[in-house]
């Protein structure tokens, strides 16, 4: 979910005031979308990650969204919706975003006209992504959905493929999958990534509705549970790696990356027991 670049470039001396905002809008959005086509009021669980870059580093905010596929009523019962119309949806995120921005920007005639002036050229709506293959139907899918954008940097290190001590030069792709080129100063390019730096305390992963601090407990039953990094100790013994030598279940000792040196044998060195006392037990 996005909103059209001119938006934020008129506003960008109040962008920080209005990035939480705009992460606001998105469960209002959803529920008012769900709410209408269900015929009652209900509340999404709804996760919002906010990236505030563009792929070729320029400031252009946008969400990704993982919501449960309906909502709970006033009971506390779940309806189902598997699909949510996006003109709908377009244009319920719309309202929500332009409304919101005019009750926090100041009332000046100026600001009022553009807002106003934004519902008109844009007729259909903001921007909004629902193809039917975003569906996410197993853990294995939200793990991959995770891994990929909660914790997407600005840049990946691959994307970097030149540096002369002076100049960086970077690639990306468009919407269209063509291949662009940039070269940036050093400085310039050092810029073009710590303008997405966030301010101390904001959070760029919000919960809310029924994944709310508040309200998940209440319903946990009905929710998908956390996704964790499994470790050794986790399993059983049923499952355990046993010595083929002696037959015994065989315990953690260490995990090392990259592998020890070649010439190095563990346990010559006081750093190695060092590490293993805050090794054990964790991969």
């Amino acid at each position: 979910m996005s909103v059209p670049d001119v938006l934020w470039s008129v506003m960008k001396r109040f962008r920080d005031r209005l990035l939480k905002v705009y992460m606001d809008a998105a469960i209002t959005a959803i529920n008012d979308t769900l709410s209408y086509f269900l015929h009652k009021d209900v509340v999404a669980g709804v996760i919002v990650v906010l990236h505030p870059f563009a792929r070729d580093l320029g400031f252009k905010p946008h969400l990704h969204l993982l919501i449960t596929e309906g909502g709970f009523d006033k009971k506390g019962r779940f309806v189902p919706k598997t699909f949510i119309p996006a003109e709908a949806m377009r244009k319920t995120w719309q309202y929500q975003v332009l409304t919101r921005f005019k009750q926090v920007l100041p009332k000046t005639p100026g600001f009022a006209q553009f807002i106003d002036g934004l519902f008109k050229r844009y007729p259909n709506g903001f921007y909004v992504y629902l193809p039917k293959e975003s569906r996410i139907t197993s853990k294995r899918k939200i793990g991959r959905y995770v891994a990929r954008y909660v914790r997407h940097p600005a840049i990946a290190n691959t994307r970097i493929c030149g540096y002369d001590g002076k100049t960086v030069t970077f690639w990306y792709k468009d919407n269209d999958e063509v291949i662009h080129v940039v070269s940036m100063d050093v400085f310039e390019f050092i810029e073009a990534l710590i303008q997405h730096v966030p301010d101390r305390q904001f959070k760029m992963i919000r919960y809310y509705g029924a994944y709310a601090r508040k309200r998940k407990s209440k319903f946990r039953f009905y929710l998908q549970g956390s996704i964790t990094q499994s470790k050794l100790s986790d399993f059983s013994k049923k499952h355990g790696i046993c010595c083929p030598v002696c037959g015994h279940l065989m315990e953690f000792v260490l995990y090392w990356a990259k592998g020890p040196p070649s010439k190095h044998v563990f346990g010559e060195k006081i750093d190695d027991w060092n590490y293993l006392s805050t090794s054990v037990g964790t991969i």
